[in-house]
């Protein structure tokens, strides 16, 4: 996954895993009024799936056209002359963007409620986009680019909390596992229609425009009268990491590593002999293990402790590493290493969000998906840095040494740091 993904940013206000608090507003039965018959039940479970499902499409909609926009911006940069250096400066100025808004998302949600957070957050993207086809001077580009990742940051953790909102008991592993999925595609795909609308002129902006615009409209249908996503907590967004650090642990090392690693995957694979359709296909198949293994990571971890899940991706992704360059003289080795690398990696991202899902709805899943989602732009922006300055030092096994560090540093915190579990009374207490 590229930069994109930093926009890989919960929101409901009932208690923690099942036993949930209405998100309606219910009102008392006026006497001699029958209860609801039980065959009401089907359909409203068929109108739970359709809006789940909506709601998934939604947010893969918005990571198509996230990284649609991402790879389209780049591009027009290059062809006005613009260096790499600049172009990297505007894409962490983005970043930052996300990392500085994503955490104020909840505050948006308290004031204007879910459907207009999502409405503004689709119009910043749009206003800014088009407007990107007016402006030429690098310095109010970079601008645009902050506000741009301002209103991403609405979008798409508004997006994203209504997906995982939905998420309990009996469909956690599934859902997260299936929207996962779906991100991962919608991600994958978005540069694709670049090939189709071009990068110059101003109808490329606009059809990336009009998709944001897209995203919103499942979401905004399928949201029932009086849904409310206000978060509980009162306290700062980042008191939220003291509940379970580990899983914003995840986060940041997701994003390092998807940025670090999968982004700087083809240019390791060049600098090892590889020419550059070699190198895209090594990219693909990560690419691809990103977006099959995330239903099976996710049942796993409903089903069984999430942690051990978590410590099992890395330390298959320190070995994964370890062995990359082994195997890189014999392409269908690497290939399926590639495959499962970019699988475990993606599950990092899978398995926290279940974690999410299971032990924050007692404090508000907008104020621990904001700061999840903040977590994850903070690691987008350092993980490059990392990746970059060891390669720099050690040639092409910098790439291996830089992620693994990483990676060990990270399984240990795993073992001996604080449980991801939350108890009930503690998170009732926090309400």
């Amino acid at each position: 996954m590229t930069t994109a993904n930093l926009a890989r940013i919960e929101l409901a206000s009932s208690p923690p895993c099942e036993q949930f608090r209405s998100r309606f507003p219910t009102r008392p039965q006026p006497e001699g009024i029958a209860a609801i018959p039980r065959a009401a039940a089907p359909a409203a479970a068929r109108s739970d799936r359709s809006s789940i499902v909506a709601f998934i499409t939604a947010a893969a909609l918005v990571g198509f056209a996230t990284n649609l926009s991402m790879h389209l911006l780049n591009l027009r940069m290059q062809h006005l002359g613009l260096s790499e250096l600049a172009i990297g400066v505007s894409v962490a100025i983005q970043a930052l963007g996300i990392v500085v808004a994503a955490p104020f998302t909840k505050h948006v949600i308290a004031r204007c409620g879910v459907r207009q957070t999502l409405i503004i957050g689709a119009l910043i993207c749009a206003a800014t986009l088009t407007a990107f086809g007016f402006i030429h001077e690098l310095f109010i580009w970079d601008g645009m680019r902050f506000i741009f990742a301002a209103g991403l940051a609405l979008l798409f953790t508004s997006s994203e909390s209504l997906v995982i909102s939905r998420a309990g008991a009996t469909n956690r592993g599934r859902l997260v596992g299936w929207y996962a999925t779906a991100l991962a595609s919608g991600t994958t795909a978005g540069p694709l229609l670049i090939a189709l609308i071009g990068v110059q002129g101003l109808t490329p902006l606009l059809w990336s425009a009009l998709i944001f615009g897209a995203a919103t409209m499942p979401m905004i249908a399928f949201l029932k009268p009086g849904e409310q996503l206000a978060p509980v907590v009162r306290k700062s967004t980042f008191a939220t990491l003291r509940f379970a650090p580990l899983v914003f642990l995840s986060a940041f090392v997701f994003g390092a590593l998807d940025n670090g690693g999968m982004a700087m995957l083809s240019v390791y694979s060049v600098l090892t002999g590889y020419d550059y359709a070699s190198a895209v296909s090594i990219a693909v198949f990560a690419t691809i293990g990103g977006i099959v293994l995330q239903i099976p990571l996710g049942i796993m971890a409903s089903r069984g402790e999430p942690r051990m899940i978590l410590l099992f991706s890395g330390l298959g992704l320190m070995n994964l590493l370890t062995l990359l360059p082994n195997v890189m003289a014999v392409k269908p080795a690497a290939f399926a290493v590639s495959f499962f690398f970019g699988g475990l990696l993606e599950g990092l991202y899978t398995v926290s969000l279940i974690c999410l899902t299971k032990y924050y709805r007692g404090i508000g899943i907008s104020s621990a998906n904001g700061c999840f989602v903040a977590m994850c732009g903070l690691g987008e922006l350092l993980g490059p840095l990392e990746t970059g300055t060891s390669m720099n030092y050690f040639g092409p096994g910098g790439f291996v040494v830089g992620l693994t560090t990483t990676l060990a540093i990270y399984c240990i915190l795993l073992v001996v740091g604080t449980k991801s579990t939350v108890p009930t009374a503690k998170l009732a207490k926090a309400t």
